[in-house]
């Protein structure tokens, strides 16, 4: 007969299995800590996988087919409309249209008669006449004009001399138009020194040199010096101002393009660096007592005799990409959904001549921001593990925004005078890109320098409907555009 075990034995295999269960619920909780960390890692980068220019600052370039057209959709469903690509039924074309007054009329009589072959030197003319007209221009002829200065002596014995001309600087020179054209290729079009050479002699037969460009290049930059410090004074008496900043390659470092801009007016400044002292040197920003619309970039803030307001675009973006992430889909998307139809609202006011919202619209938008912030801290707890994941960060420190600057957020509701996005300093500062992806780097500072100057002058023309080739013209005649203050 088998005998019973003690109590000691007992307790001893108690013991024992007391230490195994606690090694075991010690294993389980790292394997749980270690899930829960793979499972994070996995969620970024399915997200990393997922990111295109709607949700993140990957640039549009870089997007799919696919992912382009969904965009595309998202954006038509927003519009409530199922608006096709192209024209629109009943919009009104645009096509080449006849005009009244032609510089020439060549007439066309048939000579013989396509039936019977008959002569039709006495046939009858017929008053039903079909007009075609060929828009062309004329063939491109250098036009050498030469001047001479008159010498004539005063009754008092003084011998005077009549003034040349500006463009008259040499014994032989090339003039104006010439230089126009020359700058027009490369600080519009983008076009490298040596293929505007080319593009000049095979246009217009005149044969120019690398260093004359160059030449003309830092010459209408220098021009320009007036310029620029009356369209900084001007800014800083716009009431509202779009303000951003993108980088470039200065060789092998980082520089910097920073604009200030209006719907009429382009300031752009080139500089070593992004912050505070660029900031400065641009000279719009700071004492502007206006509306300063950027994309809450710390440093912009911190201006604070301006009044701020957030560009939306930026943050639906911000708001997509929180939206991949688990549990922030709610509140996220809704936020997404009121801010368009707050700018949906904004647009029919504008439209019906209204200089703001009602009080009773703007409140109502107001309290749903106020209830969906409430909803993002509820699955967004200020209180965070010890460590949080990089996905609890965003999620948090983007509920955190939208809580702490709702004034800057609503301010296109609040102000009609606000748009919706920053987009117009982003259109201004878009030519940074192409000129990195035709040149790759500028080679000084000075080459930043002079495109910042001669890109406001022709940018701000632009928006004026003033054609770059006239108002390039004028550069180098010595009377440089500038517009009028309103």
């Amino acid at each position: 007969m088998a005998t019973l075990p003690t109590i000691d034995e007992l307790l001893a295999k108690i013991s024992v299995l007391e230490r195994a269960n606690a090694a075991q619920a010690e294993t389980i909780g790292v394997q749980a800590a270690e899930l829960e960390e793979l499972r994070a890692k996995v969620a970024e980068l399915q997200r990393l996988i997922g990111r295109h220019s709607a949700n993140s600052s990957v640039p549009p370039s870089r997007d799919t087919s696919a992912q382009r057209k969904a965009q595309a959709e998202a954006r038509r469903e927003r519009r409530g409309a199922k608006r096709k690509p192209g024209k629109q039924p009943g919009a009104e074309g645009k096509n080449l249209a006849q005009v009244t007054d032609p510089d020439e009329v060549i007439e066309l009589r048939p000579d013989r008669c396509c039936d019977c072959g008959g002569d039709l030197a006495s046939g009858e003319d017929l008053d039903e006449d079909e007009v075609r007209q060929v828009f062309d221009i004329p063939k491109p002829e250098m036009i050498v004009t030469e001047y001479r200065a008159r010498k004539v002596r005063c009754r008092c014995g003084t011998t005077n001399v009549a003034t040349f001309p500006a463009e008259a600087r040499a014994p032989a020179s090339y003039g104006p138009r010439v230089r126009a054209i020359g700058l027009y290729l490369m600080a519009r079009q983008h076009i490298p020194f040596e293929r505007a050479a080319e593009a000049l002699r095979d246009l217009f037969g005149v044969e120019v040199s690398t260093g004359f460009l160059d030449f003309c290049y830092s010459e209408g930059a220098e021009r320009l010096d007036g310029f620029v410090e009356a369209l900084r004074l001007m800014l800083k008496d716009e009431p509202v101002v779009h303000f951003d900043e993108t980088s470039d390659r200065l060789g092998t470092a980082t520089m910097w393009f920073h604009v200030a801009c209006t719907d009429m007016l382009t300031l752009l400044h080139a500089d070593e660096t992004r912050g505070h002292d660029a900031v400065v040197r641009h000279g719009v920003l700071p004492g502007y007592t206006g509306i300063a619309v950027h994309d809450r970039l710390s440093q912009y803030q911190s201006y604070t005799s301006a009044a701020h307001a957030f560009c939306c675009a930026h943050l639906v973006r911000d708001l997509t990409s929180v939206s991949t992430i688990p549990g922030q889909a709610g509140w996220s998307t809704k936020m997404i959904d009121l801010l368009y139809e707050m700018h949906a609202a904004t647009e029919a006011a504008r439209d019906a001549g209204r200089t703001k919202l009602s009080k009773k619209v703007l409140d109502g938008y107001l309290a749903r921001y106020d209830d969906l912030v409430a909803w993002a801290f509820r699955v967004n707890p200020e209180q965070l593990r010890p460590k949080p994941t990089k996905l609890q960060r965003e999620s948090f420190n983007l509920a955190t925004a939208f809580r702490t600057h709702r004034t800057e957020i609503t301010r296109f509701a609040s102000d009609l005078r606000v748009a919706f996005s920053n987009n117009e300093a982003e259109r201004d500062l878009r030519h940074a890109k192409i000129h990195r992806k035709v040149s790759g780097c500028f080679h000084s500072m000075q080459g930043a320098k002079r495109l910042a100057n001669v890109r406001s002058y022709l940018t701000t023309a632009r928006k004026h409907d003033l054609g770059a080739f006239e108002v390039l013209t004028r550069l180098f005649q010595g009377d440089p555009w500038i517009p009028q203050v309103t």
